[in-house]
């Protein structure tokens, strides 16, 4: 059963608190009466035009302008999916259901989010870890800080100045957040009770690290695009359903349709512990960036100059993992080989910035090792 359309009822929301602090960013407070206005205001630009797309807006996009234009539409949402449950698409949201309701009130339950309260975000809006904050932050009457596309330093700034009682972020802004705040050394302690990992593999070490130096209690979320959010700290949430399969996690939710979808390598234990433990598809994440390694290979062995390439994932106490090129290339003889930077330019253009390889190694010589070898977890 269809129960609510998002945009209007966090419209009619809003409305009743008009004087109430919604945002804050760099550009300083805004209310709900001032987001009312703005979104308004973009409706009306726009007159019989198509609905408003958060596809269209740019990658840099800051949560005001996300938050906009998801109020300004008609309650269907369009995500770009992660691509664990099969190729990258767009994902339609409409109208919630119960059942969905439910789910996404037992996560917010579980990791903290709660009316009056502010919830600083780093993701980016346009990523369905970032919305999900901005919309949830919004629903509950609680005040989002947006982090998101500042440099570090502005990050830490803000995050002294609006006193968060939650943070979010993939791991590696949250590891930047803590490197810079040490680094910073303002002489204040920053308290923030609870901080949320999410959109990546969260290692025992930088959940220990974040838990001691924010004083915080640390909540590591595991979730899909296709699927929604699926567990927290190890445990399903309310009407998820996962069970194991020679080593994949199938996952059945109120979000997947009745369908039961594989998504990523994992375990359960006896006592119900979920345990992420990779991708099945052979895509790498790092920094909560997915690319295909395969894909790399192919493009730089394609190149005039190049004999041979192999990857190597290693450990990155920053992004989790990070890929290591070993390029081949021919002698003098055979014309002129590629140099490291144009191959990394090379793959930044075809395949995006998250495929680039962290170091490119040119050699004259034959390449030893597997194809591509991989750290274990």
């Amino acid at each position: 059963m269809k129960l609510l359309r998002p945009s209007s009822a966090l419209r009619t929301r809003l409305s009743l608190r008009p004087r109430a602090v919604v945002l804050l960013d760099q550009r300083g407070a805004l209310t709900a009466g001032e987001l009312l206005d703005q979104v308004q205001l973009h409706r009306r630009s726009r007159g019989s035009m198509a609905q408003p797309r958060l596809g269209a807006l740019p990658a840099d996009a800051s949560l005001r302008q996300v938050l906009v234009t998801a109020l300004a539409g008609n309650g269907m949402l369009e995500l770009r999916s992660s691509g664990s449950t099969g190729s990258p698409r767009t994902q339609r949201r409409g109208p919630l259901t119960v059942a969905q309701l439910a789910t996404l009130a037992d996560l917010g339950r579980r990791i903290g989010m709660r009316p009056g309260k502010r919830i600083a975000c780093a993701a980016p809006g346009l990523h369905g870890h970032g919305l999900l904050v901005s919309l949830g932050a919004l629903a509950l009457g609680a005040t989002l800080v947006d982090l998101s596309h500042l440099p570090t330093p502005e990050r830490v700034a803000l995050l002294h100045r609006s006193a968060p009682d939650l943070l979010t972020g993939v791991p590696v802004h949250l590891v930047d957040l803590l490197t810079a705040d040490r680094a910073l050394d303002r002489g204040q302690s920053l308290r923030i009770p609870r901080v949320v990992s999410g959109s990546d593999q969260l290692s025992p070490a930088l959940r220990a690290d974040l838990s001691r130096h924010f004083r915080a209690r640390v909540h590591d979320v595991y979730g899909t695009t296709e699927t929604g959010s699926l567990i927290v700290d190890g445990r399903p949430l309310r009407g998820v359903r996962l069970r194991e399969v020679d080593g994949l996690l199938h996952a059945r939710t109120p979000f997947t349709a009745g369908r039961e979808l594989i998504t990523d390598r994992g375990e359960i234990t006896a006592d119900g512990v979920v345990r992420v433990l990779g991708r099945a598809d052979g895509m790498l994440s790092s920094g909560g960036m997915v690319h295909d390694p395969a894909r790399v290979l192919r493009l730089l062995r394609s190149q005039h100059g190049v004999l041979d390439a192999r990857l190597r994932v290693v450990p990155d106490d920053r992004f989790g993992v990070r890929t290591i090129a070993e390029v081949r290339v021919a002698g003098p003889e055979a014309g002129r080989a590629p140099s490291a930077e144009e191959l990394r330019a090379l793959v930044r253009d075809r395949l995006g910035a998250a495929s680039v390889p962290r170091e490119v190694l040119l050699s004259g010589g034959e390449l030893s090792g597997p194809e591509l070898s991989s750290p274990g977890r």
